[in-house]
């Protein structure tokens, strides 16, 4: 199985097998719904390969993994045996997170069909708006069928991918959707001479135009699940075979019609009336509010909460004005994030930058929030103060979209048309402004070797050779569930303060030192592993409580023979423990060889 050592390391950073109640994936994330939050290794999980960065929101974990997560989730899947696994408990949700649960979960499969047939919706209007193609044409309505068909019937894709988010019957999924389709209600509906029908003389059925709607859908299989389940669990086992399905879908059909179908048209048509509402206040304003939103709702996870929105419209109206802001947005991070590269110094960082750039620009902007822009939070600023004003301009114009796209560079040809001029120059907006506020606001690591107050530099403790932290033979140390550092094999045993500081903690055992650095950085040198049975002896300390010391003051001295004959590892450990005000840790130095005390190790970037 490809990726199957990444998958495997997940697996165990988030508790193991058993505290993961249901697992999938949209785009870029893996999700997860978790039967205890306090099990997740959040360090573990971020040094693991292919891991861009996590999120704990809604009730979900999130590990941001980028446009191949469907490798990492298709392994995942086999090792945790989705397929036989236990719906989630979501009666221990909050409507809200269920909501957001589902809708990142249902479209994240079935974006690939919405966004292909969009492409093709958008550069057909294109064309039709040129003047290159008459909308009477035949090719013009073969292309539109093909365009037009994922939309129209819609409802199916979202049954089938909500029947495996809430663990029902797929196929009865499918069955409602067409029930809500059927020809009897879009013909009812064509002809304007029916308002509903009435079931058993009394049950009203209101008719509705279900094509291209997610909501109703998605809550009907939310409720065929429990219907699914009860109907199964009374029914003798002898019968279930062929009265589960019929009782369960003529009875979760029947409520769908009457009240669930009901109710998620008018919820749908409330949101996007609540957006039109912002529109015929003010088109800036909208666009200011939506701009600001997209990049925060896009590191929280919550940008999938838009589509249904967007989708609405798009059956409404025929044409949508949020996803061209979401364009702008994602522009709009591209562009900070690329500032970046001008603002760091190893090469290890300006590669991330450029990829995280060009993925932006691809339409992934993951990699460019939780790899770059989470690190520099006045670039986050920059990106979201640029994703506003790109909105607000092109919401000014009227900029609209004929169908769902993804937000990518490539997907500038579907706006061909009257807005097309106001939609490059939005996206020029949308990357010039966020760069040059990104610039501007973000200071360099370092100029002309002048070292600015965000940055504390730790250097060695001792003579001898150093240690990748990962590399420690401790799990604790190595997964850096304590926090970040380095660590030193030692040839003297002599043991010096890696920073500026006063000594905070003195552990009884002698063992271990914790330091406060003088910007308030809290540092742990942990000498040997599993010393602390030693209970002092092979260890001399030479600084107290309170003392104030410099990379120069000798802390220790270890006595290495005595950790020898004990078969203890003398590796002396150095994390930073307060990593909440760490935004990085540089990696600039070659760290080869041997080196001594005093000589720079790692250099720490602080929020």
């Amino acid at each position: 199985m490809k990726h199957e050592q990444a998958v495997s390391q997940m697996i165990q950073a988030i508790g193991g097998k058993n505290n993961v109640n249901n697992a999938w994936h949209c785009m870029t994330r893996l999700r997860f719904n978790l039967k205890d939050k306090e099990q997740i290794n959040y360090q573990a999980l971020e040094k693991i390969p292919g891991v861009v960065g996590t999120k704990y929101q809604s009730d979900q974990l999130q590990i941001v993994i980028g446009t191949t997560v469907a490798e990492y989730y298709s392994t995942l899947a086999k090792l945790l045996d989705l397929d036989q696994q236990e719906v989630a408990d979501t009666q221990k949700k909050g409507p809200v997170s269920l909501f957001m649960d589902t809708v990142s979960g249902v479209f994240g499969p079935i974006v690939p069909a919405i966004a292909g047939a969009g492409m093709i919706k958008g550069l057909t209007a294109g064309l039709v708006a040129l003047n290159l193609i008459s909308a009477e044409s035949p090719t013009y309505i073969v292309i539109n069928m093909l365009a037009s068909g994922v939309f129209t019937f819609l409802p199916f894709f979202v049954a089938a991918s909500a029947a495996k988010i809430f663990k029902t019957n797929q196929y009865l999924a499918i069955a409602i959707a067409a029930t809500l389709q059927f020809p009897t209600m879009t013909e009812a509906l064509a002809s304007g001479d029916v308002s509903q029908f009435l079931v058993f003389g009394f049950l009203p059925v209101p008719v509705f135009n279900y094509a291209g709607t997610v909501i109703p859908i998605i809550f009907a299989v939310l409720c065929l699940s429990y219907i699914y389940r009860w109907v199964d669990k009374i029914l003798p086992e002898v019968l279930r075979t062929v009265f589960t399905p019929t009782l369960s879908l003529f009875l979760s059909g029947l409520l769908t019609l009457v009240v669930i179908g009901p109710i998620g048209i008018h919820l749908g048509n409330l949101l996007a009336d609540g957006v039109s509402w912002l529109f015929s206040i003010s088109p800036v304003l909208a666009g200011i509010i939506v701009g600001a939103i997209r990049p925060i709702a896009i590191l929280t996870g919550l940008h999938h909460a838009m589509t249904p929105i967007a989708l609405q419209n798009f059956a409404n109206q025929g044409y949508d004005m949020l996803m061209p802001m979401m364009f702008m947005a994602n522009m709009a991070i591209t562009g900070a994030t690329a500032a970046m590269y001008t603002k760091v110094k190893s090469k290890e960082e300006k590669t991330i930058i450029v990829s995280s750039a060009v993925s932006g620009l691809l339409g992934i902007t993951e990699p460019a929030l939780f790899g770059v822009l989470t690190r520099y939070k006045k670039a986050f600023l920059a990106a979201t103060v640029g994703s506003s004003i790109a909105s607000a301009f092109i919401s000014f114009f009227g900029v609209r979209i004929y169908g769902y796209i993804l937000s990518s560079i490539f997907s500038l040809p579907a706006y061909i048309g009257e807005y097309f001029i106001f939609a490059v120059l939005g996206i020029i907006i949308a990357l010039g402004s966020s760069f040059a506020i990104a610039y501007f606001l973000v200071p360099k690591e370092q100029i002309d070797g002048e070292t600015f107050s965000n940055e504390l530099e730790l250097t060695a403790v001792t003579d001898g050779e150093y240690i990748p932290l990962e590399d420690v033979n401790d799990s604790v140390f190595s997964s850096k569930m304590v926090g970040d550092g380095f660590a030193m094999r030692s040839l003297s045993g002599e043991v010096f303060s890696p920073v500026s500081g006063k000594i905070t903690t003195i552990f009884p055992t002698k063992h271990a030192i914790g330091i406060t650095a003088d910007n308030g950085l809290e540092i742990l040198i942990h000498m040997g592993i599993d010393t602390v049975s030693l209970n002092g002896d092979g260890f001399e300390l030479f600084v107290q409580e309170g003392q104030l010391v410099t990379t120069q003051t000798k802390l220790a001295q270890i006595d290495l023979q005595r950790l020898a004959d004990a078969q203890k590892d003398s590796a002396i450990i150095v994390v930073v423990t307060n990593m909440d005000k760490v935004a990085r840790f540089s990696g600039e130095y070659d760290l080869e060889g041997s080196h001594l005390p005093g000589a720079p190790m790692e250099k720490v970037v602080l929020i």
